[in-house]
Order: C-alpha cells, then structure tokens, then sequence
C-alpha cells in the first residue's frame, strides 16, 4: 500500500477520493487512503479536519445506501462485513485523535461517534455482533455502566434469580420486587365492571331530609317580565256631540293662490244698431 498522504488542499484529490468513497466497488480504496492520515501530528490534522470530518461523512451515506446497518448490536451479512468493518476501525481512530479536531465541528463528530456508545452485545444464532468484526476494542463495551445502570442491573437479576428458585424466602433477598401494575389495574377494572351492574349504580342517591319541602311549600311565582310599551289613547265621541271641545273655533281660511289672468270684456249690442256707430260717432 502505497504511504503516500492524499494531498486534501487540492480539489481534484478531494473529488477522486470522495468518488472512490461513493460506491462499494472502491469503498475499502478510500477508507485505507484517509487512515494514512493517522500519522500525522495533531497541527497537521486539524489543517485537513473538515474535509477528513465531510469524506467520512460521504462514506456513512454510502454504507446506509447500500443496506449496512451501523450499529454494533445488528448483524451484518459476510457480503458487507468488510466495508462496516473498515468503516467502524476509522470511527475509533477518530475517537481516539478527537482532540486534534476543532470545537466548532464536535456535533458533527458526535454524530458519526455516537454508534460507538452502545453498552450491551447481542448473539444472534450464535454469532457476537461486536465478535463478528474483527475489532478487539469492540469486543467490550467502551463506556462502563453508571451507578445507576448497575442498580437496575443487580434488581434484575435478583429478580429472574427469585422467580427461578420460588423455594427461597423473599425475605432473604434485599432486592425490591417491582410493583405489579398491571394486576392491580385489571382489579380495579373488575370492580368498576361489577359496580355499574349492580343495582345500586341505577338508583339515584338518597336526598337529605334538609333538602325536601315542607307540607306548606309553595311553588315559587314566575313574575312577568317588565316590558315598556308605547301608550296610544282612544276617545269615543258621541254621534251628537263634536270631538272638538271649542264650538266657537273656526277652521283658518286657506288663500287662493294668486294667478295672473287676462281679462275679456264683452258688450252685448242690439240687432238694430251696429257696434261700429261709436267708432264712427263725430263730434
């Protein structure tokens, strides 16, 4: 295998090592080109830091693409345990130099480390999740159980140990046992089934004597609402007597309008003399 370091400032570099990562074909080409990063300095590594982070991140996507579950307690076929293999062995490497990397990019690392904190082993047909890939530092859990973990844990294994040896004295043992929950709400459905079917559900309560009427009980009088109307008065007159109390009052006259009409004045003249005389009368 060649040593020579990929030069990560030049794009073209980048580019053909991020194609190599995108498929199976030369996934294994890619991963052992980005280990050889593993010798250099902490100074050194932090200058390719991003594009090592974003390479690895390129990497997961094709894993997940092609159907590798990345987790440490899910088997994997023999067909694609070399590529989850060679993936988990370069997340521990950057766990292990995760000082050289910046601050500003610790979620993202936490991200792709985040697999690596599962705290139990899973054997599916004989077959060890963690054994399976090769890893010696995988085969123990990396991160040791917290104090309360490892109470959980003791109760219950005094709890299978009791209900695997039911001759022992539960006094004997200082573990707890947990409450039955289910029991107890199965009980109380029971009851309040056997309530509502009882008699005593359909009959009313009692009423205190406090609250019944007396003998002299009345019902109370809805009183009409008040409503303010319009009053309107009538008077009847009588057929001989006027409605108006004043005989002596007079209707006012109403004036004509004035209109300004021409005047046409006749002269009635007798058969016997003509009414042209006057025009023609001399002094």
């Amino acid at each position: 295998m060649n040593n020579d370091i990929p030069a990560l400032d030049c794009p073209a570099v980048v580019n053909d090592l991020a194609e190599r990562l995108g498929s199976l074909s030369r996934f294994l080409d890619g991963i052992n080109d980005l280990m050889k990063f593993s010798c250099l300095g902490d100074h050194e590594l932090q200058h390719y830091s991003r594009k090592i982070i974003a390479l690895t991140e390129g990497a997961r996507m094709t894993l997940r693409r092609e159907g590798v579950a990345l987790y440490l307690f899910v088997i994997c076929s023999e067909e694609l345990l070399p590529y989850k293999s060679a993936y988990f062995k370069f997340l521990l490497w950057i766990r292990h130099r995760r000082p050289a990397f910046p601050a500003d990019i610790g979620d993202r690392i936490a991200s792709l480390l985040s697999v690596l904190k599962t705290n139990f082993t899973i054997r599916f047909g004989g077959v060890d999740t963690r054994a399976q890939l090769g890893i010696e530092e995988l085969l123990v859990p990396n991160d040791a159980p917290t104090p309360c973990e490892t109470v959980i844990q003791t109760a219950a294994h005094a709890h299978a140990a009791i209900a695997l040896s039911p001759q022992k004295s539960y006094a004997a043992s200082d573990a707890m046992l947990p409450p039955d929950a289910l029991a107890k709400k199965k009980q109380r459905i029971h009851q309040l089934s056997r309530y509502v079917k009882s008699p005593a559900a359909n009959t009313p309560p009692p009423v205190s004597r406090q609250y019944l009427p007396s003998n002299n009980w009345e019902a109370p009088r809805l009183r009409r609402p008040f409503v303010r109307t319009k009053a309107i008065r009538c008077e009847v007159v009588p057929e001989n007597q006027s409605s108006v109390e004043d005989e002596d009052w007079e209707a006012p006259c109403l004036q004509r309008p004035f209109v300004r009409t021409e005047a046409i004045c006749c002269e009635v003249v007798p058969d016997n003399q003509s009414s042209l005389d006057d025009l023609f009368m001399l002094d």
